[in-house]
């Protein structure tokens, strides 16, 4: 990315809109984590590791979009001395050494900050408890992969065209060697991006697979979280717009398409987080914690009635002390018995002491 900073050509966004699309984007996801915290607190009291995940991550975004905002004027110069709207003068060229030094950071920051939505999306479905041994397995399993693309990221970055001073940048980084590595670091980037959002995205579908919820259900939210395709349609649109192999990039163009990714991860992992979504009207867990529901059934039913009445009903000496002291019996639903044979069950006061040897008198 550094080397492509030195080769200048007409300049595919202007400074005006490049700092516009910025900052709407930061603000825009700013309301976004707003809605998201406000919805969290007020509903659970408490904000979640997932929740400071997507907190760090528009931190970074806002962080780098400050330094955008301050150090990145020197690049729109050196786009009009290229055009020749701006005469040249002998300080741009520490202007554009100084500048070239923040290019380095500005891509750490921007891999870390996508990287946070990743992690929050990690740490929700950890969250959500399954219990499934293979689940479990499988989360670690992306777990792993996504820090390991992360480092790898950061890794492949060309730190010597960033540091290694302006001489340095304006001997080398143009050279045809530089342009194909960082083109190709582009691609490979871009390619573990998406795979590790596959892999993420597999986590619930994993999950709603094995769920007894109805099929309609499913799609809904099956849909929810499929939104992050979207994330992975920019990613993929952000290098083949900016790259060709041989030919170094657009540093505006290719940050601009940055905020764009970053600033849609965010919104969209706002919009998919809640845990409500995960719960069905019936207040069953799509991780298999299922509330209990007696079915619809009248015979089952009236028999269950039929079977309180007698037990809360007058004339059923000791039923009231029972129930004050919170130590009456816990009833098992009709529906979850099963019997072999017919007997007949009747509630006996408290205080009455019947022998071990003869239950049943």
């Amino acid at each position: 990315m550094a080397g492509s900073a030195f080769t200048f050509f007409h300049a595919k966004v202007s400074k005006s809109t490049f700092l516009g699309l910025l900052w709407t984007f930061t603000c825009t996801s700013f309301l976004f984590v707003l809605f998201r915290v406000v919805v969290r607190y007020g509903s659970f009291k408490r904000l979640y590791l997932d929740d400071f995940f997507v907190l760090l991550a528009w931190a970074i975004m806002l962080t780098t979009a400050i330094i955008w905002q301050i150090e990145g004027q020197v690049l729109y110069e050196m786009y009009a001395i290229s055009e020749g709207k701006q005469p040249y003068t002998p300080d741009i060229l520490p202007k554009f050494g100084k500048f070239m030094r923040f290019v380095a950071p500005l891509t750490i920051l921007f891999y870390s900050g996508l990287w946070c939505v990743k992690f929050s999306f990690l740490a929700f479905f950890y969250r959500l408890g399954s219990k499934v041994k293979s689940h479990r397995i499988w989360w670690y399993v992306v777990l792993f992969c996504t820090v390991a693309v992360w480092m790898a990221s950061v890794a492949d970055i060309d730190y010597r065209c960033s540091f290694g001073g302006l001489e340095y940048t304006m001997t080398q980084c143009s050279n045809l060697y530089h342009v194909h590595f960082e083109n190709r670091t582009f691609w490979a980037n871009c390619a573990g991006d998406v795979v590790t959002d596959l892999m993420i995205l597999s986590i619930p579908v994993l999950i709603l697979w094995k769920t007894r919820i109805t099929f309609t259900k499913k799609l809904i939210l099956l849909s929810v979280f499929s939104v992050t395709i979207i994330v992975m349609a920019i990613a993929i649109i952000r290098v083949v717009v900016n790259t060709s192999l041989d030919e170094p990039v657009d540093i505006s163009w290719l940050y601009l398409w940055s905020f764009i990714e970053m600033g849609t991860a965010i919104i969209i992992s706002c919009v998919a987080s809640f845990r409500q979504l995960f719960v069905t009207s019936q207040n069953q867990h799509l991780f298999g914690k299922v509330a209990y529901h007696p079915p619809n059934n009248p015979l089952l039913n009236s028999m269950r009635n039929g079977y309180r009445r007698t037990q809360s009903g007058p004339g059923v000496e000791g039923d009231g002390s029972s129930q004050r002291s919170g130590n009456a019996p816990k009833i098992l639903p009709l529906d979850l018995v099963h019997v072999r044979n017919e007997f007949d069950v009747e509630s006996a006061p408290a205080s009455r002491n019947h022998s071990r040897e003869d239950p049943w008198n």
